[in-house]
């Protein structure tokens, strides 16, 4: 491309992307020069190939494929995998696996809506996780019912923090059950003492307090999402932190 850009002075890279739209100027163009120095196009062993010919057979499979990968996100969307024979089904792994290999499998994601064991509503969805589809769920339902069901329940796929606080903000009770619901149940869990949950917290200076009786800043815990919250915790009791932990700045 590079060389294209230099011998017919045409850009083709725009920040270090190439769109469809401009391949085709550029064959235009390419074609354009083939008219006006009447070069003619040879095939065959033995023939020799001028550069103008070699630029444009190299081009138009780069356009072809363009094309083609164009087309494929296109049906996509915002998905990561679609069926050939079923586009608007995504790859998703089933409950039943006879092959027990986690193949994947194209599928819809079918929601049920149920009040007092009659279904109020129900959607088909594209998407395999079910945290995103509560929130069309809900507001394709509040489109077509003349009420709005001010307590929501549902299990443990649904639970994340932008469903909470959709619910919270269309004055929605949420009743979902937590991801960890049933591992917080056992005996490692409940004796871990690096779990916030595990912690008495105080509201009113937002902080927590471990069972060693050290104070951690909820702004403290949260930068510690990720690493490696043990070798944290015998940090702050021994008071080897340092700078490595402070107080978030407020933004305005």
């Amino acid at each position: 491309m590079k060389e294209c850009e230099t011998a017919y002075g045409l850009k083709i890279s725009y920040n270090n992307k190439i769109s469809l739209h401009t391949l085709k100027r550029l064959r235009k163009k390419l074609y354009k020069i083939k008219n006006e120095e009447q070069i003619k196009f040879v095939y065959g062993v033995g023939k020799r190939k001028s550069a103008l010919q070699k630029s444009v057979e190299t081009l138009e499979p780069y356009i072809e494929k363009l094309k083609e990968y164009t087309k494929k996100l296109h049906i996509c969307g915002e998905r990561n995998s679609y069926s050939i024979t079923d586009p608007d089904a995504t790859f998703m792994k089933m409950k039943e696996d006879a092959m027990m290999n986690g193949q994947l499998k194209p599928a819809y994601n079918l929601r049920h809506g149920v009040d007092s064991e009659y279904i109020t509503w129900l959607t088909i969805s594209e998407r395999p996780a079910d945290t995103r589809t509560l929130i069309p769920f809900l507001k394709e339902m509040e489109e077509y019912l003349t009420f709005k069901y001010k307590e929501i329940i549902a299990d443990a796929g649904y639970e994340s923090e932008k469903n909470y606080l959709f619910l919270e903000d269309n004055d929605q009770l949420a009743f979902i059950k937590p991801q960890n619901y049933e591992i917080s149940k056992t005996r490692k869990y409940q004796q871990d003492i690096s779990r916030m949950e595990n912690m008495d917290y105080d509201a009113d200076n937002d902080t927590y307090c471990c069972r060693n009786g050290q104070m951690l800043t909820a702004q403290s815990i949260i930068l510690a999402i990720g690493y490696n919250i043990n070798k944290l915790h015998r940090k702050i009791q021994s008071e080897r932190t340092g700078q490595h932990l402070f107080s978030l700045k407020k933004t305005a």
